[in-house]
């Protein structure tokens, strides 16, 4: 395939894309490029191929090819606009590209043919240039396995031959992923491969690369199995059964079949999708040392040269960390508790002053007949502590009304939430709407929940250990959102926060006024570590990031929608005691109108994007005691058209090594000072 990432000069470029920037004009000897140049923007996200675009008002885009039939693939679209791009390709008009809105991207495909040595696109309208992907239209026909051996396990597969190719690439996916990856390359019309696994089926597909370098789409897939037809699959194990379970180690056991060779043992977060191959064993007996940190789930294949059995049953294992029960936090207790919810087997207990409110299967149900069973019309604050570790679905909340305490002396699993995150459901595991006087001073989640925890439009709202180690879904979600003109969230305190593999944000406010943050950590969170939002009066300690909006334009500290901005002004509001942010997206990023931060110390490594960005901010403070940041990632100061421009950014105090501070455009009041570089540069405006 031959693929184009169109963008602003000094953009990253999407890897395996030749790069087109506005000023990027065709000539003979590159084969490709423009007819005029262009204007271009970069919106820092969402990946590097869409983040950034050219924008052509009629302007040509020609790429120079062998005469044949070719499909084209056409991407369009705006993080932050809406898109009405119109598309001509060889002289044909392909209308309006759709979907349109803001942070929509379309993906236009064609088949078209090239008779006069070259492909000519054309774009009008909003006129975005996102990415264009090309391929020779005829893939490899007649895929075949010649040849299936289980002693040694391997596969060989043949094709016919097509004219022209050059040369072939083989692909290979676990049967039904769809997630190919090259087994290798040949000029020959078949190859083996030897790196399969006995008793496992796998999909392959073959392309063929042309003289010219231009790769073929996938031909029809073609399903091979690694089995002995002589030989009968085993059954599936049964009566999978928790043998021990403590801080050294957790074993589990299972009923085989004597036609297995070995077990294949997997384990996942989730009862229905997730899992990981952990091991693989010929006993039927599995044992993984030390604690464990989630509530697992455990499931085991057998296998044999006649294939693979089907899954078990999935088993679930219990937290062992951090003291015995799955007791995620050894000062939790329900000493002095006005309600207690506790676990009798498959059953859930509530109980308020030792008198049973409701005794059920589901522990949200139990837990929220707790919170119920408290003094109506309350004005002081009682409490709810939940004694043991148990599972709810992901469609579930605890709502806590005004002057209630909630602990969980456990860990809640969050099961069964096939559906991706969204804002509009409002659904959280711990869920505070309109109160006051709230505190949640312990919870431990797993799973993939909507949100871990969602607040709205409330006030003196206390968290205290928060441990989120999450597959999907969001963590914490602060905001008032039901009325944008004022900040009616206010005075709220985090005393600490681990936040996990979550689909988007670990930590997000919106609409904030007072909030207090010990510590957050965030690992390896889908989106920003910690996201402030229209949010003033923000006293955090330390933001720890370790792999933080990895792949995205996000930060593990990001600031947006007028954050720190008061009555138009940006008094310093915002105040970071300490920054570390390693690998993963950006560092530190300010955008939209947002400003009157100091970070005092911080360290940044190894960012997937920039070390920092500052893009329409103000009164930014980096580094008023300490900093150090590292490559490859740049500190970028720039600004957008339809916002002021950046001003009064002071960078001091900093180490900056194989790195570089950028500003483009030209802000106001951009210093520097008490700057050590090592293989370095400062590129500021005079």
């Amino acid at each position: 395939m031959l693929a184009f990432d169109f963008g602003c000069a000094g953009g990253p470029v999407a890897e395996g894309h030749h790069e087109v920037t506005e000023s990027t004009l065709y000539d003979a000897e590159s084969g490709f490029g423009l007819s005029a140049p262009v204007a271009c923007r970069d919106r820092g996200a969402p990946d590097d191929m869409r983040r950034d675009f050219v924008l052509a008002g009629g302007e040509q885009f020609q790429v120079d090819l062998p005469d044949g039939e070719y499909h084209v693939t056409v991407i369009s679209g705006d993080e932050i606009a809406s898109n009405n791009t119109q598309l001509t390709v060889q002289g044909e008009f392909q209308g309006s590209l759709s979907p349109r809105g803001s942070g929509e991207y379309a993906e236009h495909s064609v088949y078209t043919e090239v008779a006069d040595g070259s492909l000519v696109l054309e774009v009008s309208g909003d006129g975005r240039f996102n990415g264009v992907e090309i391929s020779q239209v005829a893939p490899p026909t007649g895929l075949e396995a010649a040849e299936v051996s289980t002693e040694p396990p391997s596969a060989t597969l043949a094709w016919d031959e097509s004219v022209g190719a050059a040369e072939y690439t083989l692909y290979r996916s676990a049967h039904g992923e769809q997630d190919f990856q090259a087994v290798g390359s040949t000029t020959d019309a078949s190859l083996t491969d030897a790196d399969v696994e006995l008793g496992y089926s796998y999909d392959y597909a073959v392309t063929q690369t042309s003289a010219a370098g231009i790769e073929s789409g996938h031909s029809e897939v073609h399903t091979v199995p690694i089995v002995d037809p002589e030989v009968a699959a085993p059954a599936a194990p049964q009566d999978l059964t928790l043998e021990k379970a403590n801080p050294s180690r957790t074993t589990i056991s299972w009923t085989g079949d004597d036609a297995a060779d070995e077990y294949h043992v997997y384990r996942s977060l989730n009862a229905d999708r997730g899992f990981e191959r952990i091991a693989e064993t010929a006993e039927t007996t599995y044992t993984a040392q030390g604690e464990a940190e989630h509530n697992w789930y455990y499931m085991v294949l057998a296998v044999n040269p006649g294939g693979v059995s089907e899954r078990s049953e999935p088993l679930l294992a219990p937290v062992t960390a951090r003291g015995g029960n799955g007791n995620p936090f050894e000062e939790c207790t329900t000493d002095d508790a006005d309600a207690v919810v506790t676990r009798h087997g498959d059953t859930w207990r509530a109980a308020n002053d030792g008198e049973t409110v409701l005794e059920t299967y589901a522990m949200v149900e139990a837990m929220q007949a707790a919170v119920d069973s408290l003094t109506e019309g309350r004005t002081e604050q009682e409490s709810v502590v939940v004694r043991g570790s148990g599972t709810m679905t992901a469609d579930a909340a605890v709502d806590l009304p005004s002057h209630t305490s909630f602990s969980v002396c456990g860990t809640i699993h969050v099961a069964g939430n096939e559906s991706n995150f969204s804002y509009e459901d409002h659904t959280g595991v711990v869920r505070i709407r309109h109160a006051e006087d709230v505190a949640v001073p312990f919870l431990s989640l797993t799973g993939s929940p909507n949100f871990g925890v969602y607040l709205r439009t409330s006030s003196d709202v206390h968290f205290g250990q928060m441990d989120l180690r999450l597959s999907g879904g969001h963590g914490m979600r602060i905001d008032s959102r039901d009325d944008d003109s004022v900040r009616e969230a206010r005075d709220i305190t985090i005393d600490d926060v681990y936040v996990s593999g979550t689909q988007t944000h670990g930590v997000e406010t919106y609409g904030v006024d007072g909030l207090t943050i010990g510590t957050v950590t965030a690992v390896d969170t889908g989106h920003a570590g910690l996201l402030l939002n229209d949010t003033v009066n923000a006293d955090i300690e330390r933001i720890v990031g370790d792999g933080a909006a990895a792949g995205t334009g996000y930060a593990t500290f990001r600031t947006a929608n007028r954050n720190g901005q008061i009555d138009g002004e940006y008094p310093t509001n915002i105040r970071v005691g300490e920054l570390i942010a390693d690998g993963g997206g950006r560092g530190f990023f300010c955008v939209s109108e947002s400003g009157g931060v100091e970070i005092e110390t911080l360290e940044i490594r190894d960012t997937g994007s920039n070390a920092m960005l500052i893009e329409n901010c103000h009164n930014i403070t980096v580094a008023s005691e300490e900093g150090y940041v590292s490559g490859p990632g740049d500190l970028r100061i720039s600004a957008r058209s339809e916002f002021a421009n950046t001003s009064d950014i002071r960078f001091a105090n900093l180490t900056l090594e194989d790195t570089a501070i950028n500003e483009s455009p030209c802000g106001e009041n951009i210093t520097a000072e008490n700057i050590t570089l090592i293989d370095s540069e400062l590129n500021l405006c005079e």
